[in-house]
């Protein structure tokens, strides 16, 4: 119940604010931003590191595929499977679900430039003590009122806090670059090695085809005594080893499956890849020198950020122990009955700058400060560690792609002539001019010699998808 009239607080009228002293109050603060346009601390340079003219191994001309460079192997499943990973892949929507929380983390830092205005309203009945000096028993108090809060950057730390946001969201937006990048690699090498296994499961299915045949006949020869035990127990014993590695090799490209199941988003229960009977075209060596890495590689563009960041929050440490002023206001109504919340004498407001020193902190500010330089050096020698494992890891997959061609070359002209070795041998031992154990001897060394090319031209398939992603994979910043 409201107090008779006589025992409320007396109203007071608000004074009139002289046009003079609005002026003079607003003067300093439009000074204030004018001036605030420098901002302590230093400013973010990309430090220059001493790159060669090229690589060890460089001279090729075909630059990577920009975006699709997995077109170059010209296989259409693998195409497929790289968009369902794209879409799919727990890690790379995880490492997009950062980079969407970096970005809002940038909005909320990028508000703080912005004039804060908030309202607040109240309606309380409120009883004063009676043993204060002002009392006036019970009574009701409403409020309505917008308030205003906006720190003037002076020295720049809202400008050094955004910087940092902004550093951090590039970095993260590269690190799902980086992570796609690095997905689409794992895919690629799963499915290369999916299919060159089931090349070599072809191989040994029909190795162990001619070694049935074989055995069948060393069997009858011997049942008819024109061969000895020993010739038809080697040939079970060579038939049955082709067997084991073949349920060997069938084990591996399972698992060659079940992996790429994972790197698409399935369930490896419910996945199946059908061969294809033949293997992806390996693509041919790639042009670069170091410098481009810098500007290829999203890793090396999210390590450069970072150090950006480190940098950004030095000034930003420094801006923190500088004075901070605030313009602060006010403008609403009050009044002690509802009835006249609104009238012309319920009025007020209050505007006005607000200015906060720090004077002793136990030597907080100059522990931040040195905390903030440390940072940023650790963030240096982290840029430097991933620019020289960006060139070495180019360094390792040219010199693979260079050695491997040749390895390629080699392994192939000895396959072919381990094959006629053995055609000719066996040729011989149908003569009787030599025993089976030649044979034995020149069929195995003929399936090592295919069997070693064709895990030649794996390893040149795969070191050319670690040279375009240690190449950025056509990537630009």
């Amino acid at each position: 119940m409201p107090l008779p009239r006589k025992a409320r607080p007396a109203r007071r009228s608000k004074p009139e604010i002289p046009p003079a002293t609005v002026k003079s109050t607003i003067v300093p603060v439009l000074a204030t931003l004018w001036i605030a346009g420098c901002a302590v601390g230093p400013d973010f340079e990309v430090p220059p590191e001493k790159m060669e003219a090229s690589f060890k191994h460089a001279g090729f001309t075909e630059p990577p595929a920009a975006g699709s460079w997995w077109s170059m192997f010209g296989d259409a499943e693998l195409a497929r499977l790289m968009k369902a990973a794209d879409e799919n892949n727990p890690g790379g929507r995880a490492a997009l679900a950062r980079y969407d929380q970096a970005r809002a983390a940038l909005g909320l830092s990028a508000a703080d430039a912005f004039p804060a205005i908030t309202g607040d309203a109240y309606a309380r009945r409120q009883g004063d003590s009676s043993n204060s000096n002002f009392s006036a028993g019970t009574y009701n108090d409403y409020r309505a009122a917008l308030n205003l809060s906006w720190e003037i950057d002076l020295w720049g730390r809202v400008r050094r806090q955004i910087g940092v946001a902004a550093a951090q969201a590039q970095a993260a937006r590269y690190d799902y670059q980086g992570a796609i990048l690095s997905l689409r690699g794992e895919v690629a090498r799963a499915y290369v090695s999916l299919r060159f296994t089931e090349a070599e499961i072809g191989l040994l299915e029909e190795t162990a085809t001619l070694r049935e045949k074989a055995s069948g006949l060393m069997k009858s020869r011997f049942e008819g005594g024109a061969s000895s035990r020993i010739d038809y127990e080697r040939s079970v014993t060579e038939h049955q080893s082709v067997l084991a590695e073949l349920e060997q090799l069938r084990s591996q490209r399972t698992k060659y499956e079940n992996a790429l199941a994972y790197l698409t988003g399935r369930n490896a229960s419910g996945f199946q890849l059908a061969s294809t009977g033949r293997v992806p075209r390996i693509p041919g060596p790639v042009a670069a020198v170091p410098s481009e890495l810098l500007r290829r590689r999203p890793d090396l563009a999210a390590a450069e950020r970072r150090l950006a960041a480190a940098s950004e929050g030095i000034g930003l440490t420094i801006a923190s122990y500088l004075p901070r002023l605030t313009l602060n206001g006010s403008t609403g109504v009050r009044s002690l009955n509802s009835s006249d919340l609104f009238n012309s004498g319920s009025k007020l407001w209050t505007l006005g700058p607000e200015l906060s020193v720090p004077i002793f902190q136990g030597g907080q500010l100059l522990s931040d400060r040195k905390r903030a330089e440390a940072v940023y050096r650790e963030a240096l020698e982290q840029y430097r560690d991933t620019l020289l494992t960006a060139v070495r890891e180019a360094e390792d997959s040219l010199a693979d792609a260079h050695h491997l061609a040749k390895a390629a070359s080699a392994r192939s002209t000895g396959a072919r002539s381990a094959d006629k070795a053995a055609e000719l041998t066996r040729k011989r031992y149908e003569r009787g001019i030599t025993d089976y154990f030649e044979v034995v001897d020149a069929e195995r060394t003929a399936l090592a010699e295919k069997r070693a090319a064709l895990s030649v031209d794996l390893a040149r398939a795969l070191a050319a998808t670690r040279l375009i992603q240690a190449l950025g994979g056509g990537w630009q910043r």
